[in-house]
């Protein structure tokens, strides 16, 4: 592949992705004719640091994109409330409210006040509910779907108000944040210490349990908190136990890939499924279940709500190789969060929802500052280059497909993406207000009863 060839490649694909060129193979669903159907369900694929240049990576990596079928294409800026550069927790904010917060806080603005999340607004509207993530589901993107804190490190407290909520399905990495430190009792022997009648307990050392890579550099994964009996353990130093508190609450609790695969033979129910004690692996190491999988059993269960459903799926790890500037993690994962896309319209075809679903794809920010240049002395012609280990202020893609969807063509802000979903969720238009401001408070139901 010349270097020339490379570049006029490139040149089409973002031309084809503007303008929706159809490919050989493109089959889109004819609209219906009469009114267009209302939103029924919502899925939101964020693909967490993926900018244009790691589609590229992906398309390269695997061929054609899954989510170059949805019949939009737009671009998102992703400025937060007190910075050019945003993290993911005011970003995912963004996204899930409408709203423009500060960096590194979930779900509230600068005075305190809560905002309703698009997952929170589906849950009192009857629908049933899910994310879906390869990070820990207490990480910044999934909290920002369905909790309030001021600092996206307090993982405990998100964890906390994870297992009171009302959602049908949690897939993930992060057990520790559910399970307490383990605490085993070991006899001491003649000469060691001693307490009561000879027992002491030991303690188990508090681990560091956030993977994510700080400023490119990348922890080897970490083995699951599992002890000699089996069992698994984790972080918390309350003591508190919450799968077991929402196993009262009638959630089944699942951590292997064979547990994920019999999940949807018998009747739906409530189901939190943590893969790992911390985030779950790499797609280049085996990830197992799969993003595909956990997928797929996600829109299997929601799919059987009476009402219709909300779910969040994050390709989680995109950001994670492009904080470490690795072309082929940024690359894996993002052609590992298209396969997600890909299975994502592949069930809503089989089952007949993709006319009553909208669909959007997404990333919060952009990471690495990567760019694809010409290098004819490399094999295939181009090198990646990074021009940081840290976020970026460049636009995003936005894909969008279904009813709807081209609201979320052209170029938007991340919040306009959040207050659209919102709005389309309820199918009436909101009054949008910062605290403090003369209006109405935010997000009331303005006097217009339609779109």
């Amino acid at each position: 592949m010349t270097a020339r060839f490379f570049s006029f490649g490139l040149t089409v694909l973002l031309v084809s992705w503007a303008l929706k060129i159809p490919s050989v193979g493109d089959q889109p669903e004819s609209p219906q004719p009469g009114k267009p159907a209302k939103i029924r369900n919502i899925v939101l694929m964020i693909g967490d640091g993926m900018g244009i240049a790691h589609l590229t990576l992906a398309r390269l990596h695997k061929g054609r994109l899954a989510m170059e079928e949805a019949e939009n294409f737009g671009l998102s800026a992703t400025s937060s409330l007190n910075a050019f550069v945003t993290d993911s927790s005011a970003s995912a904010t963004a996204l899930g409210t409408g709203y423009l917060i500060q960096n590194g806080v979930v779900g509230q603005h600068p005075n305190g006040k809560t905002v309703k999340t698009i997952l929170e607004y589906a849950e009192e509207k009857g629908l049933w509910t899910g994310v879906v993530v390869t990070c820990r589901v207490t990480h910044a993107t999934p909290a920002s779907m369905a909790t309030h804190v001021s600092s996206r490190g307090s993982e405990d407290d998100i964890a906390l108000q994870l297992s009171q909520k009302d959602l049908e399905v949690i897939f993930g990495g992060g057990w520790d944040k559910f399970l307490p430190r383990r605490i085993e009792s070991v006899r001491a022997g003649s000469g060691e210490a001693s307490g009561a009648r000879g027992i002491f307990t030991a303690v188990e050392p508090e681990r560091q349990s956030d993977r994510t890579p700080s400023r490119g550099q990348l922890l080897e994964h970490p083995r699951p908190l599992i002890d000699a009996a089996g069992s698994p353990y984790g972080g918390r130093k309350d003591g508190k136990n919450l799968l077991k508190e929402m196993a009262s609450r009638g959630y089944r609790s699942i951590r292997t890939a064979g547990e994920l695969a019999t999940i949807t033979l018998g009747p739906p129910g409530k189901v939190i499924g943590l893969f790992h004690s911390e985030a779950m692996p790499p797609a280049r190491e085996g990830r197992s279940p799969s993003l595909v999988a956990m997928t797929h059993s996600a829109l299997s269960i929601l799919s059987q709500s009476p009402q219709g459903f909300f779910l969040m799926v994050e390709g989680s790890q995109i950001d994670w190789g492009a904080h470490q500037n690795s072309a082929d993690y940024a690359m894996t994962e993002a052609a590992d969060f298209d396969d997600a896309v890909g299975e994502v319209f592949r069930f809503l075809k089989e089952s007949r929802l993709l006319q009553e679903t909208l669909v959007v794809i997404t990333a919060d920010h952009e990471t690495g500052g990567l760019s694809i240049n010409p290098h004819p002395q490399l094999a295939f012609g181009f090198e990646a280059k990074w021009t940081t280990k840290g976020h970026t202020g460049i636009p995003v893609p936005v894909f969008s497909a279904g009813p709807a969807s081209d609201r979320f063509a052209g170029f938007q802000s991340h919040a306009e993406i959040g207050r659209k979903l919102i709005e389309g969720l309820l199918d009436r238009k909101l009054v949008w207000d910062y605290p403090g401001s003369k209006a109405a408070s935010p997000a009331t139901a303005s006097s217009s009863t339609g779109k």
